[in-house]
């Protein structure tokens, strides 16, 4: 393997080098701005400009500026403390080392940010990449080829396309790390496969991630800000609102502002401009699934949004659904939802609401709104999950300096900040023995002097 060959021979870039290399990032994504825009555009039917510049062009320009800037305290000897009467001045320390090469293989809802985003904090940890975009973006893997080969030397970047073959070959090679984002089916696919060479993964994976508001908090703010979270990318985002748990008195109330909400900011949802698309006809006949399983159910609590579904100008776009008090066991109760579909699940008892994201699977994000300070720390502390937010949804996932991931069936691992740079990194311990130290005691054959020192250590309990 090229890359291979390349790290054996140069294993170690110095500080300047991959600040030079993570430098190159923000130029590379401005300059390709425009074309970044169109390939969505392409591969989604319809993907408002603004919002691939938000996402994939200025965060991960960010992110990469700022990994840049981080480089001398993230790769600065972690220094521990030893014995004295043992060690003397003798040094310990975790140094942090290049993996090697890294396998990357990014998910569709977010192809330049999954793909260039966790490069910088591989490229900061020393490491050589391989990128396999997802075969559901040709658009963006084609522009992501072009890209990286006139920024990169292929023995340090390169990006390889190809469809579902590729995909499932790309997991059972020798990486030194594979990094997978997508659903939790394949997740394990690629686990079982990466288990095989014993290749350490991150997965970055989904969730139904739950969203509860307290009655206070079921205002036309908190509403629209939900909303904000749960329109990004038309809700196809792992980290976004999957359902809403809400007081039944304020029931009414919430569902109100949410329409409000769409009336006033997008008029007719299903074809306002200001939403991307649903991807792919494929994507759409899923989320179709899920609408047609609730009202086989019952009719009377699904709530459209917008006109009806349809397949226009090679874009699928759906209406935002709202399902109230979806049937346990249906579609929509099982699955992630990952599009604009809405449930809305009521309670009577706060416990009740900290009960049920309880005894569901650990998500990528916990969200709530509420002015009661005590209600918040009490779902905190009884929650686990890979984020959470209090009076919004999904920013723990914007931040270029706080770790991101998931737990349990979420994911594992984490990528952002330091978190990621330790993440591709092999944290070695070092010990640097000085003229000083005095480890005879501790040291094969184990004689007189080991005895003497278990008497001291251990308070005569052992070596009498």
């Amino acid at each position: 393997m090229l890359q291979k060959a390349a790290y054996l021979k140069a294993p170690c870039p110095s500080l300047e080098e991959r600040a030079e290399l993570l430098q190159r990032i923000p130029g590379m994504l401005m300059a390709n701005a425009k074309r970044i825009a169109e390939a969505m555009n392409s591969d989604y039917g319809h993907h408002p400009e603004l919002t691939t510049y938000l996402f994939d062009v200025v965060n991960v320009a960010g992110r990469a500026q700022f990994a840049a800037n981080s480089l001398s305290a993230w790769m600065a000897r972690d220094y521990r403390e030893l014995e004295p009467h043992l060690y003397g001045s003798s040094k310990a320390y975790i140094e942090y080392q290049p993996k090697g090469v890294i396998g990357n293989m990014p998910a569709w809802n977010f192809p330049v940010d999954l793909s260039i985003g966790p490069l910088c904090e591989m490229l900061a940890a020393g490491n050589r990449v391989i990128i396999k975009p997802s075969e559901q973006t040709p658009a963006i893997g084609q522009l992501l080829a072009e890209m990286i080969g006139a920024t990169f030397d292929r023995d340090r970047v390169s990006v390889e396309n190809g469809g579902v073959d590729l995909a499932r070959h790309f997991s059972t090679l020798k990486w030194d790390h594979l990094l997978y984002t997508g659903n939790t089916a394949i997740g394990r696919e690629v686990m079982r496969k990466a288990a095989e060479n014993l290749v350490p993964v991150t997965l970055e994976l989904g969730g139904k991630n739950p969203t509860v508001f307290t009655e206070e908090a079921v205002t036309a703010k908190n509403v629209a800000q939900m909303m904000g979270a749960k329109l990004t990318k038309n809700g196809q985002l792992c980290i976004t609102v999957d359902h809403c748990l809400v007081p039944a008195s304020a029931l009414d109330k919430f569902v109100g502002l949410v329409k409000e909400f769409v009336e006033t900011r997008l008029g007719d949802y299903t074809t306002s401009t200001l939403n991307c698309a649903v991807i792919n006809k494929r994507q759409f006949d899923r989320l179709q699934r899920y609408v047609d399983d609730a009202k086989s159910i019952d009719a009377s609590k699904v709530i459209e949004l917008g006109s009806a579904a349809a397949e226009s100008n090679g874009a699928c776009r759906m209406p935002l659904t709202l399902v109230i008090n979806p049937a346990a066991g249906s579609l929509i109760d099982q699955n992630e939802v990952f599009g604009p579909i809405l449930p809305i699940i009521t309670y009577t008892h706060f416990d009740e609401a900290i009960a049920r994201i309880q005894t569901g699977e650990r998500p990528l994000g916990i969200y709530v709104f509420s002015d009661q300070a005590d209600l918040v720390e009490r779902l905190r502390l009884s929650t686990s999950s890979g984020g959470f937010c209090v009076n919004s949804a999904s920013l723990q996932g914007a931040q270029e300096n706080l770790g991101f991931g998931g737990v349990g069936q979420s994911g594992m691992g984490r990528h952002h900040g330091i978190e990621g740079f330790k993440e591709f990194s092999n944290p070695r311990g070092c010990v640097e023995l000085a003229a000083d130290s005095n480890t005879a005691p501790i040291m094969s054959p184990h004689d007189a002097m080991a005895r003497e020192f278990l008497k001291a250590v251990t308070g005569g309990m052992l070596g009498a």
